[in-house]
């Protein structure tokens, strides 16, 4: 029997957070016992409050989250299979037709994932090209300014190209839940 998962416990932008976060650093998979596992993957020192405020949000829509720590990561890990389907269905270029909240969770989760944010930069970093155009229309929807653009860099003797997507700072003053820009800019009415 397949446990369901209560998605109508989170409001649309922690909807929006929770899939952003996990299609920028997270996997799931079928171990060889038939095990649903999921994973998201967070920098050990830095991001002790994403850990939390996911691990806060997978225990909301009812699941079981645990911590689990390799090589300076903090990985968090549950067993679902409900969620591993959920998030099999997901196609990126359909959440266009979400509403403007999900956007916003989901450009959210997308910095706390695959961006970094100082004084005057919110910038995504991904090799997917597709994901960072969907990214610019979705800003483009809650009208915030963004600019794609391709930077070759060199890693152990090999080049390769990466994509940025930098959003626009207005983005700030959106209801938006990435921890990387309450860290900068501070604020945190819209923050559980």
């Amino acid at each position: 029997m397949i446990k369901k998962i209560a998605l109508c416990n989170l409001n649309q932008c922690e909807k929006g957070y929770l899939i952003g976060l996990y299609i920028g650093d997270g996997n799931q998979y079928l171990d060889r016992w038939r095990h649903y596992k999921i994973n998201f993957y967070f920098n050990y020192k830095k991001d002790k409050d994403i850990v939390n405020y996911t691990i806060l949000l997978l225990k909301k829509i009812g699941l079981s989250p645990y911590k689990m720590f390799h090589k300076g990561c903090t990985i968090v890990r549950l067993n679902s299979k409900s969620f591993y389907i959920f998030l099999n269905k997901i196609q990126i270029n359909f959440l266009i037709k979400e509403n403007d909240d999900f956007l916003i969770g989901f450009i959210s989760g997308l910095i706390d994932s695959d961006g970094y944010v100082r004084k005057g930069d919110i910038v995504l970093s991904s090799k997917h090209k597709n994901l960072l155009k969907t990214t610019q229309l979705f800003c483009k929807k809650i009208k915030v300014n963004s600019k794609l653009w391709k930077q070759k860099s060199t890693c152990k003797g090999k080049t390769f190209i990466i994509w940025r997507l930098r959003i626009g700072t207005r983005f700030k003053y959106k209801q938006q839940y990435s921890r990387k820009i309450f860290r900068i800019y501070g604020g945190g009415d819209c923050l559980p």
